[in-house]
């Protein structure tokens, strides 16, 4: 009778281990079937390198941007011109910010045209005579000279001969005395670089200045500078 129950046990202990050896089967692969299944979701986006910009507060004073010092290179007295050498006062591009009588330089600079013409004039015969081929062209540059006007270019000198008779007669030299004395003539009329205003002034009208000598500042209205502090980690 024991046996009988001891077998039944058995088989309904091998019955067992085997449905729970199954459903422990059935679990592995629903674990399985399901990891290979399974799709995760997550948020991205794109990164784009750019320059990100540091905001900082900060205050202090405004430096214009574009600033000159005005100096004279030439002597003389300061002469009335339409707007008052003051500070605070506005100049357009172009426009006259300071004059310096210059009635002596340009009388002086009369005497050097004179001089220059009557070289000229002294040449032409020799000129006519010598080198008639190009005498035409000397003869219409002397009919254009203008003792009011700035003195116009040489004519081009096309050979070795007329170079060095055109320099032999001091033509040359007379011409760039001229020019140089033009061009000086230029530094007693003191033009505004670009538009703005006078922001300090060390001379008024009247005044006898030098050359070197410090006359003001100027200043551009439109872009201004903050100097600031910055902190190093930035």
């Amino acid at each position: 009778m024991r046996k009988y129950i001891s077998f039944i046990l058995g088989v309904l202990l091998i019955a067992l281990a085997f449905l729970a050896y199954k459903k422990l089967a059935g679990i592995k692969k629903d674990q399985k079937h399901n990891a290979k299944n399974t799709v995760k979701k997550v948020q991205t986006q794109n990164v784009k390198n750019r320059v990100i910009p540091i905001h900082i507060t900060s205050s202090g004073v405004l430096q214009a941007k574009k600033r000159i010092d005005i100096f004279t290179e030439v002597q003389g007295v300061v002469s009335q011109t339409n707007k008052e050498f003051k500070p605070g006062v506005f100049f357009n591009k172009g426009e006259v910010l300071l004059q310096i009588n210059s009635d002596e330089f340009r009388a002086n600079l009369q005497a050097l045209k004179s001089n220059f013409y009557s070289v000229l004039t002294a040449m032409m015969p020799d000129l006519q005579l010598d080198f008639p081929d190009i005498y035409p062209k000397w003869q219409a540059y002397l009919a254009h000279f203008d003792m009011h006007k700035p003195v116009l270019a040489l004519p081009e000198m096309t050979s070795e001969k007329e170079k060095y008779f055109i320099t032999g007669r001091k033509v040359l030299t007379s011409y760039y005395n001229v020019k140089n004395a033009e061009v000086r003539l230029g530094k007693y009329r003191i033009r505004a670089p670009f538009s703005g205003v006078l922001s300090e002034t060390f001379v008024n009208s009247g005044t006898l200045v030098r050359p070197g000598q410090r006359l003001g500042t100027f200043v551009h209205t439109g872009i201004f500078e903050l100097p600031v502090n910055i902190n190093t980690q930035y």
